[in-house]
């Protein structure tokens, strides 16, 4: 079983990658962060997810995410997960970044065909 945490899990991508996650057999939320809505059940802003968890939101610290998950997603507002995810990879977290922040440098770096100086296909 994956252990998965959300960062961001209160806005409208959050929310959607938890009715997906919390409905797949291999994945288990464990954490899901939130400024605004710290100690209010998950279900209170996503309605449609009630019955499917009992989780809250919890504010976000790296040393209970680095504790309790195997895999962080970032589901922040734009411009929210580029200090961010650093300091997640720095706590050496896999991360999925859901936010368009990274989106550019990667389109880039797929339209030049190279990494460096090596070619996509050897990376």
């Amino acid at each position: 079983m994956l252990k998965v945490g959300i960062v961001g899990g209160s806005g409208y991508v959050g929310g959607e990658l938890l009715r997906l996650l919390l409905l797949h057999p291999h994945v288990e939320v464990t954490m899901v962060t939130s400024r605004q809505s710290v100690g209010e059940y998950v279900f209170s802003v996503h309605p449609n997810l009630r019955g499917l968890t009992q989780l809250k939101f919890v504010p976000l610290e790296l040393a209970e995410l680095k504790k309790n998950c195997d895999l962080v997603f970032t589901a922040t507002p734009h411009g929210g997960s580029v200090n961010l995810v650093p300091k997640l990879l720095d706590a050496e977290l896999k991360v999925i970044d859901m936010s368009a922040d990274f989106a550019l440098k990667t389109l880039m770096i797929m339209r030049s065909g190279m990494v460096g100086n090596m070619p996509i296909q050897n990376c």
